[in-house]
């Protein structure tokens, strides 16, 4: 899946998902890589983001999906920035269909340049399959 604005497009990879508690799913491996990468700041070591996954959910929720990623940790290492003690944070995350160890997300941050940032706390995101294919619920 392409996003029709390549030079903005930033996938969030990983090796393993855990469902551990209610709300949350730990994400180990997990690694950004993608064209923003040449774009974007400095990651800070602890931060987190929010990725509004509301348009490819929302034949399952009663309301908008929106899901905190969150890290404690960052490696820079060729053309990919490792995150160390991610995890997922939301009430629908054990509820909804389960990400597999093989997916990844597709963030889209055309509207995350240092001008635009602050109006748009949310980032765009969609599941994709280990082909790059949407997730057609």
């Amino acid at each position: 899946m392409k996003l029709g604005r390549d030079k903005y497009q930033l996938e969030l990879r990983w090796t393993k998902v855990e469902y551990e508690k209610e709300g949350l799913a730990k994400i180990n491996g997990a690694y950004f890589a993608g064209p923003a990468l040449k774009i974007s700041q400095k990651l800070n070591e602890q931060d987190e983001i929010n990725i509004d996954m509301t348009k490819q959910y929302m034949i399952f929720l009663p309301s908008f999906y929106i899901a905190k990623i969150k890290w404690n940790g960052v490696e820079y290492r060729e053309d990919r920035i490792y995150l160390k003690e991610v995890i997922i944070e939301n009430k629908y995350v054990n509820s909804i269909p389960k990400l597999k160890d093989t997916d990844y997300f597709l963030i889209d941050t055309a509207k995350h340049e240092e001008k635009k940032h602050a109006f748009y706390p949310n980032y765009d995101c969609y599941l994709l399959d280990e082909l790059g294919e949407l997730y057609k619920f």
